[in-house]
Parts: C-alpha cells; sequence; structure tokens
C-alpha cells in the first residue's frame, strides 16, 4: 500500500473537493483521481459516495482514514527521527503535562533537553488527565506526562513510573487551621477549597472512602484550575485550602508562604508518569524527553531527601 495514496485519500476528506485535494497535493485531478480508485481496487471497497455533489467518506473509507492518519503520522517520524540522525533540526515534540509534573519536573526536564538536544522544538500542553490521554490517542500529543490515572489498566498504553508522592493539605500561613491541632475533613469543608481537576480514579476512591458529602466539594470545588501556580496564589491571598505533592508544599512552608496541615483523615498519594501509545513506534525524540524527565525526577527526590 503507497503512502502516496493515503495522502490522497486524506487530502480528499479534509477538502471534500477532488479538485482542491489535487490543487494540494500538487497533482493533477485525473492522476488524484486514479490514485483514489486504484487504493479501493487494492482494498476491495468503496471509500467515497460521490453521488451527493461532493466526496463524503463512506463507512469503510473513515475506518481507513484512521488507519491512514496513524501510518503517515509514523511515516514522518520516521523522517524526522532520521534527519536527527544526520545531526538536522526537524520536526517538535508534542508534550501534555499534567499540573504535578508541570509544578516540579517539567521545567528542569525541558532545561536539561535544551543542553542535550538544543536543536529539537518541544510544545508543551498543560490539562488535565482525561483530556491529555485522548489527545495522546488522537496522535495530537506525542508523549504525557501527569497522574498515570488509569492509563496502568490500558493495555493501549505504555507507562513508565516517574515517582509516587503523598499529597498534602496547605493554608495560607494566617489561616485559622494554621495553628490548629486534630484537624479532620470536616474542618476543611468550612473553607473554600481550590483543588485541581481529579482523574476518575480519584474521585472514585474520595467516594469510597469519605462518601458524597465529603467527596462532593473536593471533586466540584469553589476554585478549580490545573495549574498549581494558580492555586498557590489562590492559597496565599484567601482563607481557601488547597492540596500539593508533599515536596513541593514543604519547599514553600519553608519560605513562609503557607503552612502544611496535618489532616488526620487524610491519606492520598499521586502517581506521576510517562505515558506513551503502545501501538507507536519508539521514537528518538521521545526517548530523550522521557531519559530527562526521569533523571529531573530522580535529582528531586534526592534533594528533598536530603533537605
Amino acid at each position: 500500500m503507497e503512502l502516496r495514496k493515503l495522502e490522497f485519500l486524506r487530502e480528499v476528506a479534509r477538502s471534500d473537493s477532488f479538485k482542491q485535494a489535487a490543487e494540494a497535493m500538487h497533482v493533477s485531478a485525473p492522476a488524484l483521481t486514479k490514485g483514489i480508485q486504484s487504493l479501493e481496487q487494492e482494498l476491495q471497497v468503496t471509500l467515497f459516495d460521490r453521488k451527493r455533489g461532493k466526496p463524503l467518506l463512506t463507512s469503510a473509507g473513515q475506518k481507513v482514514l484512521r488507519r491512514a492518519q496513524r501510518m503517515l503520522d509514523e511515516a514522518q517520524e520516521i523522517e524526522a527521527d532520521m534527519a536527527r540522525e544526520r545531526g538536522l533540526e526537524a520536526g517538535e515534540l508534542r508534550v501534555g503535562c499534567g499540573p504535578i509534573v508541570m509544578q516540579n519536573i517539567m521545567g528542569r526536564a525541558l532545561g536539561k533537553l535544551s543542553v542535550s538536544n538544543p536543536g529539537l522544538r518541544v510544545r508543551v500542553v498543560a490539562g488535565n488527565w482525561e483530556t491529555l490521554s485522548q489527545q495522546l490517542e488522537d496522535y495530537v500529543l506525542d508523549l504525557v506526562a501527569a497522574d498515570m490515572g488509569q492509563a496502568r489498566n490500558k493495555p493501549q498504553f505504555r507507562v513508565l513510573q516517574l515517582q509516587q508522592e503523598s499529597l498534602v493539605w496547605i493554608a495560607a500561613s494566617n489561616h485559622p487551621l494554621a495553628r490548629a491541632k486534630n484537624i479532620n475533613m470536616a474542618n476543611l469543608l468550612h473553607y473554600p477549597l481550590a483543588l485541581p481537576t481529579p482523574p476518575t480514579h480519584m474521585s472514585e476512591w474520595l467516594l469510597q472512602r469519605y462518601g458524597a458529602e465529603v467527596a462532593t466539594p473536593l471533586t466540584e470545588p469553589s476554585i478549580r484550575s490545573d495549574s498549581y501556580t494558580t492555586l498557590i496564589g489562590a492559597v496565599r491571598l484567601s482563607q481557601c485550602l488547597s492540596v500539593l505533592p508533599a515536596s513541593l508544599a514543604r519547599q514553600l512552608a519553608r519560605r513562609g508562604e503557607v503552612t502544611v496541615l496535618e489532616v488526620d483523615d487524610w491519606a492520598m498519594s499521586s502517581h506521576a508518569g510517562i505515558i506513551t501509545l503502545a501501538t507507536r513506534a519508539p521514537s528518538a525524540a521521545i526517548d530523550v524527553m522521557a531519559r530527562a524527565l526521569v533523571e529531573s525526577s530522580a535529582a528531586i527526590k534526592t534533594e528533598s531527601a536530603t533537605s
């Protein structure tokens, strides 16, 4: 099966016109039509319904297009990888990042990457696990670094754990709970909460552990943001409470920016990891990014243990 024919298929589907597709592909309209017909004969299916004025994908055509897009993406990655092998700057790496990794690992990893591979362009997209995982499956992203969530139980993903860390509650240094003892979850619910979007497995755990009365305010907080910088800012300037990875919370507490609360009936951890598609061919760019993330995570863990 020729990739060129798959490119014809993709372009016709994108433009809804054989003529416009031919112009975009820099071929004659008869040549493009012949290529589509040849692909239909090879697969023994009809790819487009041509009876309604503009070509519409048939059910078979939609299935072939989904597969074709992946094949063309893989071909593009091969070309980019080989260009990098020759010492050329080629393409860009698209990385999805959850709030935990974004706050304390990603910046350091990108710094390492800029030194070791200055020709590699990286585009980072922030978001929550559900959004990022869908973009990964749609080939919008090459790699996701976030709470691993349910990825460990899904065969379409390849997962590498970065770090496991306790999540702790924080408050402003002058908050009424800052010097309180024997704090429980009921005490926290008297104040507005500023929290990131919880992965599905965390929402389920909260509901099972505490029941709807406590779980609902935690999953539907007063302020929701997938940026820890935003959440920390809200906590410092109000009576909002939030949850942070323990190492980050202690770092802020040492600087006097927040207070870490000791909550008796709270015990939750994050499991940050690197998620890629199991069906996707290995990529030199993805490997380099993953290595930078792993090394940065290990360095942070060592620093946290010795501080």
